[in-house]
């Protein structure tokens, strides 16, 4: 049975490999709903995962040869995928940070000019 969650394990992986490859780090470059597809993959991936341990933790346990080559093939992956996510997630940071920083700016300038004398009209106040 553990076996199944194994292979499914790896076939996960590798659909989110591609996926995150597909990724533009510039949001405006990707298709809506993109994301929230990759985060879906990741949270299916960790439900698989806690799945597998259940069998692993359990006294007596041991790997087969072939699913030693599994969990090879599992970390060569692993190996590129953290990096290309650490990437995607570092850059849609600074994304969100530049907009904060803009819609900042922005709201300071909102009342600056309300309270503007109107039709052009300069009232004098001095006597």
């Amino acid at each position: 049975m553990y076996g199944q969650y194994l292979i499914d394990l790896l076939q996960q992986t590798k659909e989110l490999h591609g996926k995150a490859s597909a990724i533009d780090v510039k949001m405006e470059n990707n298709e809506d709903g993109q994301l929230e597809e990759l985060q879906a993959m990741f949270e299916k991936r960790q439900e698989t995962i806690a799945r597998l341990s259940a069998f692993t933790g359990s006294d007596g346990f041991h790997w087969t040869a072939r699913d030693r080559e599994k969990i090879s093939e599992l970390k060569e992956l692993e190996e590129t995928l953290q990096p290309m996510v650490k990437g995607l997630y570092r850059a849609f940071g600074e994304q969100l940070n530049r907009i904060n920083q803009t819609k900042q700016m922005s709201k300071k300038y909102i009342g600056a000019y309300q309270n503007m004398g109107a039709g052009g009209s300069f009232i004098d106040k001095r006597k």
